[in-house]
């Protein structure tokens, strides 16, 4: 009987498929959760505070709020969730990481002043027959065109790299359009440790170039999925892979 291909795809599952076929059947068919990390839970930190605020009054938005937001969502949820990855003893630190990441938000833009037509924007909508989802940071309008906003709280890239790292605000931008919602202008890459903010246009070509990549992965899958057979793509990556010590292709014979 052939493996079942997942309902939906999502930016960062197309990009483990492109990355590592196995990993993709161990997380997307095989259901296997990858632990939180140290990386992962800041991420998720920054981003709960930012949500929080800018849902918030204008008026109010503060480093104040910010400071009192970032409390509240420690105190109640990311403590504990922290704690069981994080030693006693860091717990300063990450929290100190975490508010550099908000206090440099506010070096690039004066949140007060920033109105946004969508925070944490969900996108559920099928290209071409493939279902993807997606949840988009922040989205405004700019003369009746969408600009698309990511937050990343990792090192910022080598400019050489950051092309790459549009992809997944691409795939947002041909969800907006599939959907109806409208067309997108521009594409922000807002490196908070940096901080530094990246943007790109959006072109016809490069949507189309966009949902070609992904009716590809999702045809790769389909073809896996009747050999039951996804091989492993040995890379430098693997190094900080949760599977690597299960994976055929690092296993000692």
């Amino acid at each position: 009987m052939a493996l079942k291909a997942p309902e939906y795809l999502s930016p960062s599952s197309i990009t483990t498929f492109e990355q590592c076929p196995l990993k993709f059947k161990y997380t997307r068919i095989d259901g296997i959760r990858e632990p939180p990390t140290d990386a992962t839970l800041l991420g998720n930190f920054v981003h709960d505070i930012l949500e929080k605020m800018y849902l918030a009054d204008p008026g109010s938005r503060s480093t104040n709020l910010a400071r009192e937001v970032a409390r509240d969502l420690w105190d109640n949820q990311y403590r504990d969730q922290v704690s069981k990855v994080v030693a006693e003893k860091k717990l300063n630190d990450f929290r100190w990481r975490a508010w550099f990441c908000v206090e440099n938000l506010f070096q690039l833009e004066s949140p007060e002043t920033r109105n946004f037509d969508g925070v944490e924007f969900e996108l559920n909508t099928s290209l071409d027959g493939i279902l993807v989802r997606g949840f988009v940071d922040r989205y405004h309008l700019d003369d009746g065109k969408i600009v698309i906003g990511d937050y990343k709280t990792g090192k910022v890239p080598n400019a050489f790299f950051v092309k790459d790292k549009f992809f997944q605000l691409m795939t947002y931008a041909a969800l907006f359009r599939a959907s109806g919602v409208g067309e997108t202008k521009r594409l922000e890459l807002i490196f908070l440790k940096g901080p530094q903010v990246f943007t790109r246009e959006v072109t016809d070509w490069e949507l189309e170039e966009t949902v070609q990549r992904i009716k590809n992965v999702s045809e790769g899958i389909k073809i896996r999925c009747e050999s039951e057979s996804f091989e492993t793509n040995k890379t430098r990556l693997c190094d900080w892979c949760y599977f690597k010590s299960k994976c055929p292709a690092w296993s000692k014979k």
